[in-house]
């Protein structure tokens, strides 16, 4: 397998963007994979409270050599990027000839797209994928609290795309309020947490359920497919 390196990107803040790069890196995690996180939330991102990574200012060119410059075939790469970034990492990735080895298949290049609420500007996201050849690009609907209103997801043209993309779309369902805040303020991994005998056996029990639910979703849409 080609080295891959998967991008978590997303319009704007709050939509659950870190939460999703904790859920792939646990299951990477637990399928025996090797991973290489970096936090690029530049300069204090939330991914390296819970989960091992490198923080990195994306925009700097010494950062990005960290990323791209020691990319291994038996090592995934993942990168929690600042909101709004995806689309100008790529056209960074473009600068630097990157894209080159993803279209010519000798690095294997993945764009997790999390959706809030709103969504602002999909079509920015989706031309950036056009751009690249070769990517795999996916959509991630992201429930983050069961008040908030997905109504732009059933609108006109928004609807449309999703419509079409539902073979590549992750659903992830919200998890409980209780869970969140204790997760939260405890740090660490959700499934050192599901592991830690000190902590509320019904909590771990619903985070459990959770985690696995969203597994399913990544492996439905082959995230870590070769």
């Amino acid at each position: 397998m080609p080295a891959t390196i998967i991008f978590v990107g997303a319009d704007k803040g709050g939509t659950g963007k870190t939460l999703t790069t904790r859920i792939l890196l646990d299951l990477i995690q637990t399928l025996g994979l090797k991973a290489r996180a970096f936090d690029a939330q530049w300069p204090g991102g939330d991914l390296h409270r819970f989960n091992e990574s490198t923080v990195i200012d994306i925009e700097k060119i010494e950062d990005q050599m960290k990323v791209f410059d020691d990319m291994k075939d038996d090592v995934l790469t993942v990168v929690d990027l600042p909101a709004g970034m995806l689309s100008p990492t790529i056209n960074a990735l473009d600068e630097a000839r990157l894209l080159e080895d993803v279209r010519a298949g000798t690095v294997k290049m993945v764009l997790l797209h999390v959706l809030g609420p709103t969504i602002t500007s999909i079509s920015e996201i989706s031309s950036a994928a056009v751009k690249i050849g070769g990517v795999k690009h996916l959509l991630v609907k992201n429930h983050i609290s069961k008040d908030a209103g997905y109504f732009d997801w059933e609108n006109g043209d928004t609807k449309a795309i999703l419509d079409q993309m539902a073979p590549s779309m992750i659903d992830l369902a919200n998890l409980d309020a209780r869970a969140q805040e204790v997760l939260q303020k405890r740090g660490g991994t959700f499934v050192s947490y599901i592991g830690d005998s000190t902590q509320s056996r019904t909590l771990r029990g619903i985070v459990k359920s959770w985690l696995e639910k969203a597994w399913k979703e990544f492996d439905r849409v082959g995230v870590l497919a070769a």
